[in-house]
């Protein structure tokens, strides 16, 4: 499904287009590039999704991962057989990624990391770039990568799982806390200076997280909003 020219979403549950995360495709003009992957079972229905966009699944270069939960990166290994792509990943990430997942209470098949990032970086392809931002906070071993992009004008921001659209999110409206659960308060304030930061340096014109639904316009009302509402998650621990 077409975004804005040039962006994609062939994959995400709320969509009926796979069974697990939101799962982005951008078309650079020269290849083509993923955000997640889902479940080993999505990789198939995403190979699908790309088709029906007149693309060619095969002119996917690099999968980028946000983060090592399964629901976003666990089809890894069969993305990258089917497209024959490279996969990117944060360095800390693919630790996890090429262990086939040990930490996970699930298993899946290990991949190879070939670009490892750090964040703060850009790649280049053409005249198209991608900015790569730390952003740890969402998962606790660390790993947590956003992607920024300009596409038509626009500012585009994939989150993956550190910032959603709240207005009509996950869990009853309170998306951002809702796997915040019994983590320490220094962890949810690490979380809480990575949105901040992340507001003080980009002000996303489109925000697409990593499930739930699309902020096509001002998605940096969307950032304070989760900005907010993690604040308050710190002076009332129980909101979860």
């Amino acid at each position: 499904m077409r975004i804005i020219d040039g962006v994609y979403i062939v994959g995400g549950a709320e969509y009926n287009l796979s069974k697990g995360c939101n799962i982005y495709l951008i078309d650079t003009g020269g290849e083509l590039l993923l955000v997640d992957i889902g479940l080993e079972d999505d990789v198939k229905l995403v190979e699908e999704n790309i088709k029906d966009e007149n693309l060619n699944p095969k002119d996917v270069s690099i999968l980028f991962i946000t983060h090592p939960h399964m629901d976003h990166a666990g089809g890894a290994a069969r993305a990258k057989r089917l497209f024959e792509c490279r996969l990117a990943a944060h360095e800390i990430a693919a630790k996890i990624i090429e262990s086939n997942f040990q930490k996970s209470r699930d298993r899946s098949t290990a991949a190879q990391v070939e670009i490892k990032l750090h964040g703060d970086e850009s790649l280049t392809f053409g005249d198209f770039e991608v900015h790569v931002l730390d952003t740890p906070g969402h998962t606790k071993e660390g790993g947590d990568l956003c992607y920024l992009i300009k596409a038509n004008g626009k500012s585009i921001l994939f989150t993956g799982d550190t910032a959603f659209k709240c207005e009509r999110g996950l869990m009853g409206g309170h998306p951002v806390t809702a796997w915040i659960g019994k983590r320490s308060s220094e962890d949810v304030e690490t979380y809480l200076n990575t949105l901040r930061r992340l507001s003080k340096i980009v002000k996303p014109d489109i925000l697409l997280p990593g499930h739930g639904f699309l902020a096509l316009r001002e998605g940096w009302k969307e950032l304070n909003e989760c900005i907010r509402i993690v604040a308050k998650h710190l002076e009332e621990p129980c909101l979860t």
